[in-house]
């Protein structure tokens, strides 16, 4: 009987929680479906208060890791309700949790903290539940991220062209594939999350939808430039990051010289993300397709101004991973699906090459009904 593994995913720009039901072969996935619930704004509003919050409220943090671990679990319930499956018919969730604090190698003590309690997930769902999937590869001195490399590896590489994939979630990651085999990655900067920030702060809604207000304003080039000058952008892989970085205070501050229109900041916010990912690109080994995933595919303005500066670096147009046989909403869902399936048959899925760690190692942790 084949093995069905749920995954859940609910990134950086923490607007949902996605969940999908699939099984894997060693190049073939079987997508058996999908449910996306958005989150209470309650609950967001108090993630993006503790990922603001230093130090954190111990009593408020616990709490928040409970009410995920029941949204998590509702999610997956109804998920197998419309699949008409039984938690038996699962052989294991695999949750990424909600990122609250990533402080991998900056520190004396690194460290990147996620939560959406596990064992209420495996206590509501009758289900096994693997989690905490970075903090081996953090013991191993590795960043613990980016993590979906791995899956970029398995599903998407390609023995006859070297590609490049390009996840846009809150924050920007990039895969490199080349076709000798090898594999490469790392945090880029600010995907969404910017994006997602300097809208709500204007209109109190999630994101720009399709980057409608963002093609209104102008880019303005100076501004642009001194965001650029962000010393991450500097740093050489391996590198992580996330919304302690890139966070409205990272635009206020750098907005003091300036007075631009709203719309106009919101665009150059835009073509931020899409030149830095364009360059990206460009300074890797020769690539010969770029494909794209993640909410910002949606981004049409985005998408239209990443195409913009690749065409200005000649590299290749960018491509939604439907292309590749996966849509591009469900492919970190997918990446934590089957990364509980190999923590459950004890098979590595870090890599060193990305992550920086000492070595491989078979990550995430299991926790029973």
């Amino acid at each position: 009987m084949k093995e069905i593994y749920i995954g859940l995913m609910s990134g950086t720009s923490a607007d949902a929680v996605d969940a999908v039901a699939a099984a894997f072969t060693d190049k073939k996935i079987e997508l058996l479906g999908t449910k996306s619930d958005r989150l209470p704004n309650d609950v967001k509003v108090k993630i993006k208060s503790l990922s603001n919050s230093d130090p954190i409220e111990i009593d408020e943090l616990a709490t928040l890791d409970n009410k995920l671990g029941l949204l998590f679990a509702k999610t997956t319930k109804e998920l197998l309700k419309s699949l008409g499956l039984e938690s038996d018919q699962v052989k294991a969730i695999g949750s990424h949790g909600q990122t609250i604090k990533h402080r991998p190698n900056d520190f004396m003590d690194g460290f990147s903290m996620q939560i959406g309690n596990a064992s209420i997930i495996a206590v509501e769902t009758g289900c096994k539940v693997v989690s905490d999937f970075r903090r081996a590869d953090i013991a191993l001195g590795g960043h613990g991220a980016p993590l979906v490399p791995s899956f970029h590896y398995t599903y998407f590489g390609s023995s006859q062209v070297n590609r490049a994939i390009v996840n846009i979630g809150g924050i920007a990651n990039i895969t490199l594939l080349p076709s000798n085999d090898s594999v490469s990655g790392y945090d880029i900067g600010p995907g969404n999350t910017l994006l997602d920030g300097w809208h709500k702060q204007h209109f109190n809604l999630e994101y720009d939808d399709k980057g409608i207000w963002a093609s209104t304003g102008e880019i303005n080039e100076d501004f642009l430039s001194l965001l650029l000058t962000n010393k991450y952008f500097e740093k050489q892989p391996p590198k992580s990051t996330g919304p302690e970085e890139f966070c409205l205070n990272f635009i206020k501050q750098t907005l003091l010289d300036f007075r631009l229109k709203p719309e106009d900041v919101q665009a150059t916010l835009t073509e931020l993300t899409a030149i830095t990912i364009a360059k990206s690109i460009s300074k890797a080994q020769p690539i010969d397709e770029v494909f794209v995933c993640g909410g910002g595919c949606k981004n049409t303005y985005l998408m239209e101004r990443l195409l913009k500066n690749l065409r200005d670096f000649n590299q290749p147009e960018p491509k939604s991973t439907s292309f590749l046989g996966i849509d591009p909403q469900w492919v970190e869902a997918l990446t934590f699906a089957w990364m509980a399936k190999k923590r459950i048959h004890r098979e590595t899925t870090s890599l060193p090459s990305v992550t920086g760690a000492k070595r491989k190692a078979v990550l995430g942790a299991v926790y029973c009904p």
